[in-house]
């Protein structure tokens, strides 16, 4: 698994190659991007009714939180449980916004899917650095 300095780190090291600058920024808009489009999505009116898209919903939350889990640990290279954390925290987050919107139906079926492709994504991060490591990378 490939590494990229964070911006934080980037902007205490005056040694930093602007390549890698660039490349921490690119991927803090990647992740940002996401954020946003997650919360159109999960925030905003349904235009189809949900009843037919039961299972289908469940699938999407495990995969928008398993990406929201890669691109965090991209973006802020966290450790694991950090990783996990924030991602579960924020699928928590989104159901309980949505019992409160009046369009909305907050599930927490829906919370534990989505901590359960955090998870995934936390685990398959892992195993890929693992991978990484014991290529000698």
């Amino acid at each position: 698994m490939m590494s990229r300095p964070s911006l934080e780190a980037s902007s205490k090291d005056n040694k930093t190659a602007p390549g890698e600058r660039a490349a921490a920024v690119w991927w803090r808009r990647v992740f940002l991007l996401y954020v946003a489009v997650m919360l159109m999505l999960f925030l905003l009116p349904v235009p189809f009714a949900q009843a037919e898209t039961r299972h289908l919903d469940k699938v999407v939350h495990f995969g928008i939180f398993l990406g929201f889990a890669l691109l965090f640990w991209i973006d802020r290279q966290p450790g694991p449980l950090w990783t996990f954390l924030v991602s579960a925290t924020f699928a928590g987050t989104i159901e309980l916004a949505q019992r409160m919107l009046p369009y909305r139906h907050g599930d927490w079926m829906d919370f534990a899917v989505g901590a359960l492709g955090a998870g995934v994504g936390v685990l398959s991060l892992l195993w890929a650095k693992g991978r990484h490591e014991e290529r000698g990378g």
